[in-house]
């Protein structure tokens, strides 16, 4: 029958890489906080930009349609 031995440095290898594996899963979960918070920022940001291009872009027409109703009246 075979006498089980405790290798003190197989059991350290072990724990080691569990505690870098933990390590490494919650650096990975912090930088991908990180890059969702900037993924949200930067969508609301767009969503900001085009909501005031729209705006713009309507208000340009509006100045256009009175300016030419302007020319118009002037000519008459």
């Amino acid at each position: 029958m075979k006498k089980f031995e405790f290798h003190l440095d197989a059991l350290i290898t072990v724990i080691v890489v569990f505690v870098l594996a933990i390590g490494f899963i919650l650096y990975q979960r912090h930088q991908f906080s990180i890059v969702m918070q900037e993924n949200i920022d930067l969508t609301w940001e767009v969503e900001t930009l085009k909501v005031d291009f729209e705006l713009k872009s309507r208000l340009l027409d509006r100045c256009e349609k009175i300016k030419q109703i302007a020319q118009d009246r002037k000519a008459d």
